[in-house]
């Protein structure tokens, strides 16, 4: 939609018509209801801080060991030899197919 110098007009119509209208409430407490607000919500992520630090402790502990074991299990494993890997690539085996 583009931009028309009616549409500034009816713009200026709105605004013009808000702010003769009446507030529909009172203003003088919205500094008090804000900080209450805050209040409230800062105590109830107070409220949770020890079940985060449970969570985080959980996570820690299943990372360690998950870790710890997926290391054991790499050093465990036998190591490939370099040929032993290539034979079934070995271009003997390739030409003649598997029989």
């Amino acid at each position: 939609m583009l931009w028309t110098p009616d549409m500034n007009d009816r713009l200026d119509s709105l605004l013009t018509q808000l702010r003769d209208q009446d507030l529909d409430r009172e203003l003088s407490a919205v500094e008090y209801n804000v900080r209450q607000r805050i209040a409230h919500d800062r105590a109830a992520r107070t409220g949770l801080a020890p079940t985060r630090m449970a969570a985080v402790g959980v996570a820690l502990l299943l990372g360690t060991s998950v870790g710890g074991l997926t290391a054991a299990s790499a050093i465990a494993a036998p190591k490939p030899s370099i040929f032993a890997s290539a034979d079934a690539l070995a271009p003997s085996t390739l030409l003649e197919g598997r029989r």
